[in-house]
């Protein structure tokens, strides 16, 4: 099947299950850890993309605090539930685009101060992931903010869902290798038989290692300047302590700074959450090359 059908098939079914992961208490640290990454940088007045943003889950506080805001994605449901959203909200600056975050086309070169990618749009661009690297860059003037899946703290869930699939293990050393999370053969065929499977099942995917993810956006002329592992510590903490850490608001603010520091240690880097896309990079555009480009401009005219 065509990966953006079965994209769309995937996501237009998924609203109210998207909406309902921020009751996981991970996913709810990890939103708001991710939050956190991205609130410094929003001024009123500036233009950021939400590339792959979904029903709204950072964009409408994003336009509310004043930023020109652009979300785009692949599925019309995820746009209209966005939209429906805003207009509840009162919020009707928000300019929704359907689209595919490795191909921007659309958008002229640096025609954004900020645009963000989170919570994986990218890894399921696969195979089309350095394109929607690219893409993202291409259309940045100042600063790109990603987030996408952590290989290696994915790695157990992997190997859950294939003993679960196919009673082996046949593929997790390729995975392990490469990145690419494809389905098993015998699921595929199945897929082919019953297309509306694909509503249900997480579509094909590429998770990434630290270390490969800053060396793309630097070949993109960009200057990582924070990386982190989201949900790590999270993670790590019993589901019950975690609730009782939430609840308290005083603790949750302590717990979120703590999160912060430790998510962004090297050590931890190839961890990240369980339930949700566990490696963010902040990264600015080299500024040698903004000048660059502006002096040619003004001796092009």
């Amino acid at each position: 099947m065509d990966r953006d059908i079965q994209h769309r098939m995937y996501w237009n079914a998924g609203v109210r299950k998207e909406k309902r992961r921020e009751r996981n208490i991970e996913k709810k640290v990890h939103t708001d850890l991710v939050w956190l990454e991205v609130e410094p940088y929003l001024h009123s007045g500036i233009k950021v993309l939400d590339a792959g943003g979904g029903y709204g889950r950072y964009g409408l506080e994003i336009a509310r605090r004043g930023c020109e805001l652009t979300l785009l994605d692949i599925s019309t449901a995820m746009l209209q539930e966005a939209k429906n959203l805003a207009q509840k909200s009162g919020i009707h600056s928000i300019k929704f685009v359907e689209g595919r975050v490795q191909n921007l086309h659309q958008f002229p070169e640096q025609c954004f101060d900020l645009v963000l990618c989170l919570d994986a749009p990218i890894s399921y661009a696969y195979p089309d992931h350095i394109r929607a690297i690219q893409e993202i860059c291409r259309v940045s003037r100042k600063r790109v903010i990603v987030s996408v899946v952590n290989r290696l703290g994915q790695l157990p869930i992997a190997i859950e869902l294939e003993m679960g699939w196919t009673g082996s293990l046949n593929h997790i050393r390729s995975y392990l290798e490469k990145g690419n999370w494809d389905h098993p053969e015998k699921l595929q065929q199945i897929e082919k038989k019953i297309s509306f499977l694909n509503r249900y099942i997480f579509p094909p995917l590429h998770a990434f290692l630290p270390k490969e993810l800053i060396n793309m956006i630097i070949e993109q002329n960009f200057r990582p300047i924070r990386a982190m592992a989201t949900g790590t510590l999270a993670r790590l903490i019993k589901t019950k302590t975690l609730q009782r850490i939430v609840n308290n608001q005083k603790t949750y603010q302590q717990f979120l700074g703590i999160c912060q520091e430790y998510d962004s240690q090297f050590e931890v880097l190839g961890v990240g959450a369980r339930s949700a896309s566990g490696l963010l990079v902040v990264a600015e555009r080299n500024k040698n090359e903004s000048n660059m480009e502006e002096t040619h401009s003004e001796n092009k005219a």
